[in-house]
């Protein structure tokens, strides 16, 4: 070891050696090693989620090698397999940048208390940190506390040579999955960057997700750096930039409502719509398998199913019409949606599922219901995406639909509002 002493630097979700301040802090003072544990924990999940995290893992083993470095694997419960990790390397502290999810928060006391050594977690580079002294349920004046974004670190030119421990097993996915690793996604953020951040303010909405990024499954377990992706967008400058890290700061203020409020993953937000009479097994399978008869839910559920991917329109009019529409037990379809999902970050679903359900996040009214109809022919008005996902369709109108879309507006308006204590509009809008 050259007389110098070794640091572990343990990876969760943060895949990636670029802009990792753990890491950097780890490298000064020592000989840095990486860890990765397999915990199950986080691995019960779809296979499709389960071969995409260890394909990154995979690819950041790699990157350690490519430095000279090493990456251990090892399975089991953090709290048990950190402490020996630290013990057979005879490490001096263990490195880590911050959890901010309930369960990453419970971890890593559990993992501080069962650590011989000291556990020292850097903040993680948000673009503003979840951890907020103030909480905020609203995401404007959230988003007034972004100050702009400094310089990303670079990632360590070597690494020392360590033997490597630990196999990272492999997973068969029912999806294509993308490119694993941080060059791929840094390639994909630089194309997003040249051909399409000038027009993403009027192309994001896109129903076929093609005027959005798709870099979502790499921020999800850190292989991508927001603040680097933040900083190289605003270097470009132009509304389509602006926009963009608007919506980078939405990701971090899921992060922080979970922080502060994290019994919205059990209820909502607005407690009081927890008693809406929530429906039962017939609509919800037809929803999930996207057989309800609205074009719009329908294509959507079945693209979800075929890729992971689903655009950020589709997400909110399908989850929205889950909630609204069918009354479907939200957190059972919130689950549901997140399995399918390749980028199924639960912080940011959580937000987004009560943000479209009208659950309490945001300053969003509960009687903001979405037009399935219209909502198709504006964003996908050559129909092309609908041809793709539900050809029997000729037109974004319902054919049999499993609810009179008006019927079930006028329900929830009137179910909503009397347990809110509120009369709704008699025709509110429908965008």
């Amino acid at each position: 070891m050259g007389g110098a002493w070794v640091n572990l630097v343990w990876h969760r979700a943060d895949l990636r050696l670029a802009d990792h301040p753990a890491l950097l802090e780890a490298a000064k003072g020592g000989r840095a090693v990486g860890l990765v544990v397999l915990d199950p924990n986080n691995l019960r999940t779809s296979p499709r989620r389960r071969a995409w995290f260890l394909e990154n893992v995979r690819a950041l083993r790699e990157a350690y090698r490519a430095r000279g470095g090493a990456l251990w694997v090892l399975e089991g419960l953090p709290w048990e397999e950190v402490p020996e990790a630290a013990r057979r390397l005879k490490a001096r502290a263990v490195y880590a940048l911050a959890g901010y999810t309930p369960y990453g928060r419970y971890r890593d006391l559990r993992v501080r208390e069962a650590l011989p050594v000291p556990l020292y977690l850097l903040p993680a580079p948000h673009l503003v940190p979840p951890d907020l002294p103030r909480a905020y349920r609203v995401y404007t004046p959230f988003a007034r506390r972004f100050q702009g974004v400094g310089t990303p670190l670079p990632a360590p030119e070597a690494l020392p040579r360590e033997e490597e421990e630990g196999k990272v097993p492999r997973v068969l996915s029912d999806i294509p999955l993308p490119e694993p690793g941080e060059e791929a996604a840094r390639a994909k953020l630089g194309a997003f960057l040249e051909t399409k951040l000038a027009r993403y303010a009027e192309e994001r909405d896109r129903l076929d997700g093609e005027g959005g990024s798709r870099l979502s499954p790499y921020f999800t377990l850190g292989v991508l750096s927001p603040r680097e992706a933040a900083f190289r967008a605003l270097a470009l400058g132009g509304e389509g930039a602006r926009k963009w890290v608007s919506e980078l700061l939405w990701r971090d203020f899921s992060y922080h409502l979970l922080y502060h409020f994290p019994h919205m993953a059990e209820r909502a937000l607005e407690g009081r719509l927890e008693a809406l009479p929530w429906q039962e097994e017939d609509l919800f399978q037809a929803w999930y398998w996207g057989k309800t008869g609205v074009p719009l839910v329908d294509a959507a559920m079945r693209e979800l199913h075929a890729t992971g991917f689903l655009s950020n329109r589709a997400r909110m009019v399908t989850a929205q019409f889950a909630v609204k529409y069918l009354l479907l037990p939200w957190r059972r379809a919130e689950g549901a949606f997140r399995h399918l999902l390749l980028d199924g970050d639960r912080a940011v679903n959580l937000q987004g599922w009560q943000w479209a359900g009208g659950l309490g996040v945001d300053a969003a009214p509960y009687f903001r219901l979405f037009n399935p109809v219209l909502q198709g022919e504006r964003h996908d008005p050559g129909r092309r995406w609908l041809r793709r996902w539900a050809p029997e369709y000729p037109s974004y109108a319902p054919q049999d639909p499993v609810v009179d879309l008006e019927a079930a507006r006028r329900r929830y308006l009137s179910l909503a509002g009397d347990l809110l204590g509120k009369d709704p509009p008699a025709a509110p809008p429908s965008p």
